[in-house]
């Protein structure tokens, strides 16, 4: 039984029937707005002038994205900024209320209607800190 193990394996070593297969896989990975200056060879083989024509559109959407960003902050600034100024003209209001109601004979009124507009403009102050904090962390590369 031995020698038949032996042979069957001296037979698979030598058998002319026995094929090898080498299989090669390439692959390439490109990140970015670009391709890679080969493949923009190629582009520019097969269309004349579709290499500058590539650049040029890559450079149009880095102007249209960089215009938005400058109108997302802007508009951002201009909201932080109205929301200030309503929020002091609401406090304004209601600080002044609560004086004109103590003054008009009513003081428990007037002072509940000035705590509780400072209580909320605080409050508001307060949540709104937190939330862009939060906001703040979520963006940060971990």
């Amino acid at each position: 039984m031995a020698k038949s193990k032996k042979s069957k394996k001296q037979n698979l070593r030598t058998s002319p029937q026995q094929k090898t297969q080498v299989q090669q896989i390439q692959a390439q990975v490109h990140k970015g707005p670009l391709p890679s200056p080969e493949v923009l060879f190629q582009y520019n083989e097969i269309v004349s002038g579709a290499a500058e024509r590539i650049l040029i559109m890559a450079e149009s959407q880095a102007n249209h994205r960089q215009n938005l960003e400058l109108i997302v902050v802007k508009s951002g600034s201009r909201d932080s900024l109205l929301g200030l100024i309503f929020g002091l003209i609401i406090g304004l209001a209601g600080i002044i209320g609560g004086v004109a109601t103590i003054i008009a004979g009513q003081p428990e009124g007037g002072a509940a209607l000035g705590i509780t507009s400072l209580a909320s403009l605080v409050g508001v102050f307060v949540y709104g800190s937190r939330q862009r904090r939060l906001e703040r962390e979520a963006k940060m590369p971990r």
